[in-house]
């Protein structure tokens, strides 16, 4: 299921829902809220607007999962683990990049490749 018109009916659809894990970056609180049953049943990894609605915006913080960096590029050199990407980009277009991703219209990663 992807974000977008109509996700909180389809979600909501499928059974009660406890919480909301949200990852999409910006636009979907006020849905993630009501589908929660609060602000306090959700947490966001990127959404600026966390504060203004009294959701929890997840921070890392240093040594919270050490050794994580390294296991995660090893999983992904040897092939098992696989990001999905929305499209890949040279690293000299990381500004069309962001203001893509800022746009709210792309819900998968851009990858940026160094030549």
């Amino acid at each position: 299921m992807r974000y977008g018109p109509g996700v909180a009916g389809q979600v909501r659809a499928l059974g009660t829902v406890d919480a909301v894990f949200d990852a999409a970056g910006t636009g979907v609180l006020a849905d993630a809220i009501t589908l929660a049953g609060g602000p306090e049943r959700v947490i966001t990894l990127s959404d600026p607007a966390a504060a203004d609605f009294g959701v929890t915006l997840s921070e890392p913080t240093p040594g919270r999962a050490p050794g994580a960096l390294d296991e995660t590029i090893a999983l992904l050199a040897d092939g098992r683990l696989r990001l999905r990407a929305h499209q890949s980009m040279p690293m000299q277009q990381a500004a069309e990049a962001h203001r893509q991703l800022e746009s709210g219209t792309v819900h998968e990663r851009i990858i940026l490749t160094l030549p």
